[in-house]
């Protein structure tokens, strides 16, 4: 029994009752009606229509996990069919559409900043979704084992994934087919297992579980344009012997090479990461590390390693930028140095400085030693001369 609507003619159209016999030409099925509804955040309301589909209307933030609100809907989960977030909404709640398994379609408008945790983990009917150009969060298991979803569309809004986002999903699986290593906008969500695993430049944050149990990994290479390394990263790499993290790295997260059985050599090369303060930020186990960590005096690899009473040595006095002869202070004789060495690389030959020369060396941060690195050591060099305090915040030119 359905209610239909009658087409007269002359632009008239008249709803009946029901009806079980088939339909005639002239009628068409009516609108679907709302079903239930009620408010999902403190300005935020929805609805749930008889063809299955829920709209999330009004301003601000829906409730979800973590709030003291249970998910109102959680009765009709299994009539939700479509899912229609409207403009003024700023999130999609956390575990709000979680085990929806008859989801097929999500709208979400250009209002949403963030996907939150297991927003839609286990939808197994859901095969795309269009991540609005809003977006910038997307958080931990957000599509968790969404067995059907083959189709994303992702914006460079996108600034942070959270841990196994894409986990368990079609998507991720053809994505690593094409690339074994998954990255979005800078962020690398999945590593492969590889005896030597060469995270490729441009990546800036290594994800949280993006290596989690590549016991195959032996050799790992982290390019200087990584400043993040999430917790759980590298957890249960058992085979990885020896890493260095590059002074381009600020951030360390808790457990990032927990369970790294072999694990014998940390070097760590920015004097100022942030390393987390647990002693399985580095552990051949769950809980202690046995090997060596190496770092500049005074840096906090120094006081990590002495907090957990683990052994540390010493790689001397961190470097200084512009100090090309590493003795402590900016000269001549480090322009000099800087020239030279850029003069040598232009006629194909070595440059005649260590790695951490040429790092201090390319003042500018360009990623290479040139003249102008040397014009501007220079100048350092006479301003303090002068007497003046000086930075090369200030001396180095503005990048547009």
């Amino acid at each position: 029994m359905i209610r239909v609507c009658a087409v007269l003619g002359a632009g008239m159209t008249v709803c009946t009752g029901t009806v079980t016999a088939p339909l005639p030409v002239s009628c068409a099925v009516c609108a679907a009606e709302t079903v239930t509804g009620g408010s999902c955040g403190k300005d935020a309301v929805w609805t749930l229509d008889s063809d299955g589909t829920l709209t999330v209307s009004g301003t601000g933030k829906m409730y979800g996990l973590n709030s003291q609100y249970a998910i109102p809907w959680a009765e009709e989960k299994d009539s939700i069919r479509q899912v229609v977030i409207g403009k003024g909404i700023t999130n999609v709640g956390g575990q709000c559409f979680s085990e929806c398994r008859n989801l097929t379609s999500v709208s979400l408008s250009d209002t949403v900043t963030s996907i939150d945790e297991s927003a839609f983990s286990n939808c197994v009917s859901l095969t795309s979704v269009n991540i609005p150009d809003s977006v910038s969060n997307i958080a931990t298991f957000a599509f968790v084992s969404c067995k059907s979803l083959k189709d994303i569309t992702f914006p460079p809004s996108v600034a942070s994934i959270g841990s196994l986002a894409f986990s368990g999903t079609p998507w991720l699986k053809d994505a690593a087919a094409q690339s074994p290593y998954v990255t979005i906008n800078g962020l690398l969500i999945y590593g492969p297992d590889t005896a030597e695993a060469v995270i490729p430049a441009g990546v800036t944050t290594v994800v949280s579980n993006s290596f989690y149990g590549r016991t195959g990994i032996r050799k790992l290479t982290i390019p200087d344009t990584v400043t993040v390394i999430e917790y759980n990263s590298f957890v249960g790499c058992s085979g990885l012997e020896c890493v260095e993290i590059p002074d381009s790295v600020t951030e360390l997260g808790m457990q990032a090479f927990a369970q790294c059985t072999a694990l014998a050599e940390v070097t760590v090369l920015n004097p100022d990461c942030r390393i987390f303060s647990r002693a399985n930020t580095f552990a051949n186990d769950s809980k202690t590390y046995s090997g060596v960590i190496k770092g500049y005096d005074g840096s906090t690899a120094e006081a990590y390693a002495a907090q957990y009473g683990y052994q540390f040595e010493s790689l001397g006095p961190a470097p200084l930028r512009g100090d090309v002869s590493r003795n402590g202070e900016i000269g001549a004789d480090d322009a000099q140095m800087t020239l030279k060495a850029y003069v040598n690389m232009l006629a194909d030959k070595e440059s005649g400085l260590t790695d951490i020369q040429l790092k201090v060396a390319d003042v500018d941060g360009d990623g290479a030693v040139t003249a102008t690195d040397a014009q501007m050591i220079l100048k350092y060099y006479v301003n303090t001369l002068a007497g003046k305090e000086v930075t090369w915040e200030q001396l180095l030119p503005k990048k547009e």
